[in-house]
């Protein structure tokens, strides 16, 4: 399996770059795209790798925020077959944040949702491509969830609800007896996506994490446990990450995981098989 990164906040020389995700995830029965960005700036950056967006067969919206799903638009433009899998609530949800003290909207493009509504697969537990590949919905939360979660709100007429990620999806991915999970912001906390990932798709050997983790800095996650967790229960996982993750945390993290942890950057390539021995 092979995930190219199409956007993120980290820049690499060449390649566009913004606050948001957009991985291209290929196995071998299928071309998936999970989430689209910010903007359209993750289709320059396929058309400047060599990367045909008309091959994605499947595209995958792991939840309603816009740096996830503000390149919608530029897809549904380049690509006219793929279904889009996406939570049910997202359709009907608008998203906020008040990080920095001040109500901004995190909403994706409604009416761009209902005159496509006809190209979604919209969900309420878990989905399976195949026998191989998954689409889960974390419903068991044992673990904290990250402290940035503070910052983000659902509204309900004119009351602000705090946002609980009941709409977040990772794709889960088993090749050759190993699991391979991609989770672009981790609401639901990287411990608990893994757990349900892992119960939800039969397989407890995690071969890599690819994703953001939602650990912003200034915060009071327990980044030290975290790591301490994954050597316990996934002593063989690689974890990837970078948007919305934190320095702090990428430090620790570094130091708990050594050489299995990795900051990734706008068009990197990751080869999962390549440190599966």
């Amino acid at each position: 399996m092979h995930i190219t990164i199409l956007i993120d906040n980290r820049h690499t020389s060449g390649l566009e770059s913004e606050h948001g995700l957009c991985l291209l995830v290929e196995t071998k029965t299928h071309k998936i795209l999970v989430d689209t960005g910010l903007s359209e700036k993750a289709f320059i950056n396929a058309e400047k790798l060599g990367i045909n967006i008309n091959d994605v067969d499947i595209l995958i919206l792991s939840h309603g925020h816009i740096d996830h799903t503000g390149g919608l638009k530029r897809f549904l433009e380049i690509n006219q077959k793929a279904k889009i899998i996406a939570s049910l609530y997202l359709p009907n949800t608008n998203y906020w944040s008040n990080r920095g003290g001040k109500f901004h909207s995190l909403s994706p493009d409604a009416e761009l949702i209902r005159n496509n509504i006809n190209r979604f697969i919209l969900i309420k537990d878990n989905y399976f491509i195949n026998n191989e590949i998954g689409v889960i919905l974390p419903k068991n939360t044992n673990n904290p969830k990250p402290y940035g979660n503070r910052y983000l709100f659902v509204s309900e007429g004119d009351a602000m609800i705090p946002y609980t990620a009941n709409d977040e999806l990772a794709l889960s991915v088993v090749e050759d007896g190993r699991l391979t999970i991609i989770s672009p912001c981790s609401h639901q906390g990287l411990l608990n996506i893994a757990d349900n990932c892992c119960n939800a798709m039969n397989c407890s050997y995690i071969a890599a994490f690819v994703g953001g983790l939602h650990l912003l800095d200034g915060e009071s996650d327990d980044v030290v446990n975290i790591a301490s967790q994954i050597n316990h229960l996934y002593p063989q996982m690689h974890l990837y990450t970078s948007h919305c993750t934190g320095r702090d945390a990428c430090t620790i993290l570094q130091a708990g995981l050594n050489d299995r942890f990795h900051v990734f950057t706008t068009g990197e390539g990751i080869n999962i098989g390549s440190f599966i021995h």
